[in-house]
């Protein structure tokens, strides 16, 4: 395990476990909805340990809501391998703020992350604070998280492709909308889908980079639709990640099919396009 630089606080959790089948996607790999799943996990696990998760939260009519989230990926598992998600509070003010890093099984890391979170009341359906004996137990000197990749992740403005999504009920969390796993799967739904020749590892592309904005809230036969398009990188923007040029963007938006509201908005960076002509520009 990589070992923080600095005098840190970190209040690490670590969660161990075994990548199942159910969570692998057609290139051989862990699909990216199942990456969000275990750093929800351990995420919620790490908060309750620490005595600002769910289980003080809800008593008190609050939920933490995923703002944005970033992961940077080396790589992604396959079935059945053995991994590890550390992950730690870091630092509190408007946002809640958490990192992650995920292990495999030699100890190299394959993945680490970012997230930023806000409080909800569950009532009222709008943000709140969050509660000042709560706020207490975070670390007064935490460890950095990962930082997204760029300050406001632009609007999409032309879009490449599209597809359409109908919400269903098995894709609400337990605070009555969309998982924001969800979102995951359904920013790449647009893109068009190579066929996958079986061989190890697969050979569909994969990001190195996601960056993800949540907006809005969704609920069940609400119809969206995914959309995307190449970009020049926006300013700021790494040229590299976890090492590997990544000269390939794309900008994705999911909105809401009948007024065009935008739900989620993400930036995606690549080593080689996913199979699209790559523009400079739009």
């Amino acid at each position: 395990m990589i070992q923080p630089e600095g005098n840190f606080v970190e209040l690490a959790y670590d969660m161990d476990f075994s990548v199942r089948y159910g969570e692998i996607g057609a290139n051989g790999v862990a699909t990216l909805s199942a990456v969000g799943n275990w750093l929800q996990e351990a995420a919620g696990l790490s908060a309750d340990t620490l005595g600002f998760g769910a289980n003080d939260m809800l008593p008190l009519g609050k939920t933490w809501i995923l703002a944005r989230l970033v992961l940077r990926i080396v790589r992604l598992p396959v079935a059945e391998e053995h991994l590890r998600v550390h992950t730690w509070p870091s630092t509190l003010d408007h946002f809640g703020t958490r990192g992650y890093e995920i292990y495999d099984a030699e100890g190299r890391l394959i993945l680490s992350g970012g997230s930023a979170w806000l409080v909800m009341d569950i009532h009222e359906r709008s943000l709140s604070s969050i509660p000042e004996p709560l706020a207490d137990r975070y670390p007064k000197h935490p460890r950095p998280c990962d930082g997204f990749a760029c300050r406001v992740i632009p609007r999409l403005r032309k879009e490449t492709g599209d597809s359409v999504i109908r919400v269903r009920c098995d894709d609400l969390d337990m605070n009555g909308h969309v998982n924001n796993t969800r979102y995951l799967a359904w920013l790449m739904e647009a893109l068009p889908q190579p066929i996958y020749d079986g061989s190890p590892n697969g050979t569909l592309p994969i990001p190195s980079l996601v960056d993800v904005t949540f907006r809005s809230e969704c609920f069940p036969q609400e119809e969206l639709r995914s959309l995307y398009a190449p970009v020049t990188p926006p300013a700021g923007v790494p040229a590299e990640v976890m090492g590997r040029k990544v000269p390939h963007a794309l900008l994705h938006s999911i909105q809401r099919v009948p007024d065009g509201n935008e739900v989620c908005r993400a930036l995606t960076l690549w080593e080689t396009p996913p199979d699209i002509p790559y523009h400079s520009s739009l």
